[in-house]
């Protein structure tokens, strides 16, 4: 997503959810001190920070006057977006700036890291986080690799260079409560990795971390490759809006997003899963909701459709009638949930001393169970004779994430509109 969208980002989140302002405000204004404090002369790094939470995230920090910033995501495209929206704000950001289109786990990656001096705070925002990428056995190793493999072998680097001494922060993801899909389970798996990099955990060699946050994430308005994003892009295609009406989901807009990160990884509590203080009665929506307030953006009105061909016909006769053509569907294909939740069971959301976050309390994993779903990935990916077998990947995850109640409806949405 360009950062050049985001007033009109804004306009739309502010339809969906009726907030006025951001709902950190309060939380914002009462710490304002200790934040600027915090990250004032600091060196912060970022990995996958070029995308839609990573960038907003960035925004909020060099808003803050850090001393020098890095960045490494794999995405080119969004990299030099990126590096044009710091540069060209109405104040520009005059700190040491580095980039790199590089994966936070990767050899590279790690060569470049060890000759950077030690940075105060680092986060990641490195993910695959569709449930469309546990379709198949290729696609669900790659998604493990970078999840958990990588993200093992970047904080096993950081360790080592005393990077994150100040704090390590990890974006995970709503879907990591009860989790139903082999994603969310990777990110549930993902914040116990990063527990076990702290005091008293096995892995690594370094020293360990002793401030470390990670965040469950409500839906963040057209973050990259997103349904509302993907509402966007149809629309400029000319393609009919398609959207499950069974489904329900909070709402976050990228400003929300960027300030919700810094506030976890910089003044929230270690070891705490910060999450956002939401109400399904108040705060959750229907895509239908997003969809409509979108059209309304750009000055149209929706009208539903049943066949999906015939949507597909009518684009144009819909346009010039100042309308636009809409197919609700159900949802029946494999992982996913129809409502959000961000806690479990056997977990409490808790005060943190933040208005609009509460934190739960860290839960390791057993460290067998980790270390041998690490094992199976990385044979998976590195060792060209070895078999990649979904269903193994599968029950490896499930030793580790007990708690996962996978929903394999054998219908995955790269079939669907």
């Amino acid at each position: 997503m360009s950062l050049s969208l985001t007033p009109r980002i804004e306009r739309i989140a502010r339809a969906v959810t009726g907030r006025s302002q951001s709902l950190l405000e309060a939380d914002l204004h009462h710490r304002a001190a200790e934040l600027d404090q915090a990250v004032r002369g600091a060196r912060i790094l970022v990995a996958g920070g070029a995308g839609t939470i990573g960038a907003a995230t960035i925004v909020e920090f060099v808003a803050r006057a850090p001393a020098a910033l890095t960045i490494v995501d794999p995405s080119e495209n969004n990299l030099a977006e990126l590096v044009r929206t710091l540069r060209s704000a109405a104040v520009p950001f005059d700190g040491e700036l580095s980039v790199q289109p590089l994966s936070y786990g990767s050899a590279l990656a790690a060569r470049f890291l060890r000759r950077q001096p030690p940075y105060d705070f680092v986060l990641s925002f490195a993910a695959l986080k569709h449930v469309r990428s546990e379709r198949d056995g290729f696609s669900l190793a790659r998604m493990l690799e970078v999840n958990l493999l990588e993200a093992d072998r970047f904080l096993q680097l950081c360790r080592r260079m005393g990077h994150g001494r100040r704090g390590v922060f990890m974006v995970s993801t709503d879907k990591a409560a009860r989790p139903v899909s082999l994603m969310g389970a990777s990110k549930r798996a993902m914040e116990m990795l990063l527990w076990s990099h702290g005091e008293g955990g096995g892995r690594g060699d370094g020293p360990a971390f002793t401030q470390m946050t990670a965040a469950r994430f409500a839906n963040v308005a057209f973050s990259d490759g997103s349904l509302p994003w993907a509402f966007l892009q149809r629309i400029e295609k000319r393609q009919p809006l398609a959207l499950p009406a069974d489904v329900k989901r909070y709402l976050v807009s990228p400003r929300e997003a960027g300030q919700f990160c810094l506030l976890s990884a910089t003044v929230a509590p270690s070891p705490t899963v910060l999450v956002p203080d939401l109400t399904p009665a108040e705060d959750e929506f229907g895509f239908d909701r997003v969809a409509y307030a979108t059209l309304a953006e750009l000055g149209l009105s929706p009208r539903i459709y049943e066949d999906e061909q015939e949507a597909r016909s009518r684009v144009e006769d819909e346009l010039r009638l100042g309308r636009y053509p809409v197919v609700l569907t159900r949802s029946d294909t494999h992982g996913e949930k129809t409502r959000e939740e961000f806690v479990c069971e056997g977990e409490e959301a808790r005060d943190v001393g933040l208005s609009a976050v509460r934190g739960i309390a860290a839960r390791c994993g057993d460290p067998k169970a980790l270390s041998a779903l690490l094992s199976q990935v990385e044979r998976a990916v590195t060792d060209p004779e070895a078999e990649v077998d979904r269903a193994q990947l599968v029950r490896a995850i499930g030793r580790l994430v007990p708690e996962l109640r996978h929903i394999d409806t054998g219908k995955s949405l790269d079939a669907k509109m």
